[in-house]
Parts: C-alpha cells; sequence; structure tokens
C-alpha cells in the first residue's frame, strides 16, 4: 500500500473519530439543533431538508468506519483472550468471519454448557432434599 493511502486511510480515522465522539455529546446535539432551527428561518424548510439529507448520509460513512474500527479491535482483543486462556476452544477465535449457521452453532453449544453448568451449581438433578 502506498503511503499516500495510508496518510488519507489514517486521516479518515481520525477524522471520523472526532467528528463521531463530537456529534455523540450533548454539546453536537445542541449545535446542530440550533444551526437546524437557523437554518429554516434563513434558508426554508426544502433547502434545510436537503442539506439535512446530505449530511446524514455523509454521517453515516463516519460512523459505519467508527463502528467497524471499533468492532475490529475489540474482536482481536477477544481472539488474544481465547488465544491464551487454556480451557478456551480455539474454534470461538474468529467466529466473527464464520458463516451465521456456524455462529448460531456455536451459541447453542455455549448456551448449553451454561445452563449445564448452573445445573450443577444448584445441585438439581441431584438427589437432594427439596
Amino acid at each position: 500500500m502506498s503511503d499516500e493511502w495510508l496518510d488519507t486511510h489514517s486521516f479518515f480515522a481520525r477524522f471520523a473519530t472526532t467528528v463521531a465522539k463530537a456529534m455523540g455529546s450533548h454539546w453536537g446535539f445542541a449545535a446542530v439543533g440550533s444551526l437546524v432551527v437557523l437554518s429554516m428561518l434563513t434558508f426554508g424548510l426544502v433547502t434545510t431538508n436537503f442539506v439535512i439529507s446530505a449530511v446524514t448520509l455523509l454521517m453515516v460513512f463516519v460512523l459505519q468506519n467508527t463502528q467497524n474500527r471499533d468492532s475490529a479491535a475489540l474482536h482481536l482483543k477477544l481472539d488474544e483472550m481465547v488465544r491464551v486462556d487454556p480451557e478456551a476452544r480455539d474454534r470461538l477465535r474468529g467466529a466473527e468471519t464464520k458463516p451465521q449457521t456456524e455462529i448460531e452453532e456455536l451459541h447453542e453449544e455455549l448456551h448449553q454448557e451454561v445452563e449445564d453448568a448452573n445445573e450443577d451449581q444448584r445441585g438439581v438433578g441431584v438427589n437432594s432434599p427439596s
């Protein structure tokens, strides 16, 4: 990959993170709300609606970029935890890239193991007085 692409990619990542944090705050909400009211009074409803639609579309890309990076980082951290835990199953590493049916099978398998462990802790199925 070229240095120019990395610079552009890095710039957009920083930009997306900054915009997502700013727009996710109460100050961002107040600023955008004020701009919408001001725009409606100044430019009218049609122009304001057009600008809101364009900004909304751009924000989808900004937020998706931020979410993708956050998700990738979280998956890396979880994969590392699975890798170093001697009792963890390697089958779970990279589960986010598996087909939906395999993910559902893994989910059911883990859910059943949790239920079995809970029953063992409560003594269900053991001859004990109720």
